[in-house]
């Protein structure tokens, strides 16, 4: 059943393109059956333009990974090794008494590396509850705290976050969600279905915690009015035959 809907979607999408002179390119098309069963009988693989697509575990959508588990452990591996990569790229050019100040190093990651870490938080953030992905958020911020403060190895990374004023990665990551989800709330553009359960949840963990935010803002919608309110009206003078 479900594999006849996709091919028929897909069938919809040869037709659409053909009568458009559209091409598609079916290597950079993905196969992902969101479920977190086994095996899924009667789950057959569909073909787009004669070419069989092949099942993928994970598929990237707008700088999200989403794995067919909806964990999102992947998503957390991608932005935790982008994340130290880019970081052993600054410590080389900072040390205990030489190279970059501590301020221009605390700058650098709070600027320009966790921002992409917390990219899309709102729709991710469950998969930082996991014990897993703490340890691994907390082993990538401890590289910023280290070069931050040029501190021993052995020091504890929450005694080096207490001392520089960075909080916990997941907090920041949560914080985040709630603000974006918030915002979206009190512009009437957040939609759920299961508002328990899932990425939606974070919503309502907000209101729950303070009454302050079933308030909403004072944030009006701009609303565009083309049509004219006027009517122009030409008087044509009769031409003066000589």
């Amino acid at each position: 059943m479900v594999s006849g809907l996709i091919q028929w979607a897909l069938h919809t999408i040869e037709v659409w393109c053909g009568e458009l002179g559209l091409s598609v390119n079916p290597d950079k098309t993905r196969l992902v059956a969101f479920i977190r069963r086994r095996k899924f009988p009667g789950f057959f693989e569909s073909s787009l333009i004669e070419i069989t697509l092949h099942c993928s575990m994970s598929v990237k959508h707008l700088g999200v990974v989403l794995d067919s588990r909806l964990t999102r452990k992947e998503h957390v591996d991608v932005k935790v090794r982008k994340a130290q990569n880019s970081m052993w790229a600054c410590r080389r050019a900072c040390g205990v008494t030489w190279g970059l100040t501590p301020r221009v190093v605390h700058w650098l990651y709070v600027t320009i590396i966790r921002p992409p870490i917390t990219f899309a938080s709102s729709v991710w953030w469950p998969g930082c509850q996991m014990a897993s992905a703490k340890r691994k958020l907390s082993r990538s911020q401890r590289l910023a705290c280290l070069g931050i403060t040029g501190a021993m190895h052995t020091t504890p990374t929450n005694a080096e976050e207490a001392l520089i004023c960075l909080p916990p990665l997941e907090l920041v990551v949560q914080s985040d969600a709630r603000s974006a989800a918030d915002r979206l709330w009190s512009l009437g553009c957040w939609s759920y279905l299961h508002p328990n359960r899932g990425y939606s949840s974070i919503l309502m963990r907000l209101q729950q915690s303070d009454l302050i935010f079933n308030m909403g803002v004072d944030v009006m919608r701009p609303a565009f009015n083309l049509e004219p309110k006027y009517r122009v009206i030409v008087l044509m003078q009769p031409a003066l035959l000589l």
